[in-house]
């Protein structure tokens, strides 16, 4: 599970490099400050959603185990809230966006995790349960996002429970980043004109890590014992 371990550790620095990269010109990197890194920070942590939202249920799926998921999640979030640390530099106010965001982040990410993995033991393929997996993921993250006008009429418990489920748009809030109102979602999502409430990142945390332990119990129940492989075989 070696590869598994490095990757996590080197995923934070792709949405690190992408969130300085996409405000310059480019080829152009003597725009590059101290003060634009820390000003794009925040769109860093949305970007690592956007990563955790495709790879986490793959790395699901492919692995299973949730403890080799949760180390591998420990790893990524670890890394991913030293930079972000490195990047804003330690104050009171700092230590404290990084614990609530990366917490969110954390229990975002092992609730795709959860889920890969159940749909892991569902499917008999990996393959199919890889693209259920990422279909549902990207649905949930995007689906309120992109569903246009019916999103205005929902109600408002059905409107919460959208946005939670969203692990982009949770991240997003507890990264704040009103991401709503960025240029390409207030032009094509009615969300950025009605009053939202956002859950707090400490109801996320809670809702996902249940998601997560539910998906994981789940997974391991479904999961053959050896012995019952062996006999099936023998059959």
């Amino acid at each position: 599970m070696r590869p598994l371990y490095v990757t996590a550790a080197l995923l934070p620095v792709v949405p690190a490099l992408a969130s300085v990269i996409a405000v310059l010109e480019p080829g152009d990197w003597s725009g590059v400050s101290g003060a634009l890194v820390r000003n794009v920070t925040p769109d860093a942590l949305l970007y690592s959603a956007v990563c955790a939202v495709v790879a986490a249920p793959l790395a699901g799926v492919a692995v299973g185990s949730w403890r080799r998921l949760t180390v591998a999640t420990a790893i990524m979030c670890a890394v991913s809230a030293a930079l972000t640390l490195a990047r804003l530099g330690v104050s009171v106010e700092a230590l404290q966006f990084v614990a609530t965001s990366h917490a969110v982040l954390a229990c975002a990410t092992l609730a795709l995790a959860a889920l890969g993995a159940l749909l892991g033991t569902v499917f008999r393929h990996p393959l199919d349960a890889a693209v259920v997996a990422l279909g549902v993921a990207l649905t949930a993250a995007y689906g309120v996002l992109v569903a246009g006008a019916p999103v205005g009429g929902l109600s408002t418990g059905m409107l919460k429970a959208a946005l939670l489920a969203s692990p982009v748009m949770t991240v997003a809030t507890a990264a704040h980043v009103d991401l709503v109102r960025t240029d390409i979602w207030y032009q094509i999502s009615p969300l950025a004109h009605i009053g939202l409430e956002y859950p707090t990142w400490s109801t996320v945390c809670g809702w996902y890590l249940l998601a997560g332990c539910a998906g994981f119990v789940a997974s391991a129940l479904a999961t053959p014992k050896t012995g019952q492989k062996i006999s099936k075989q023998g059959l």
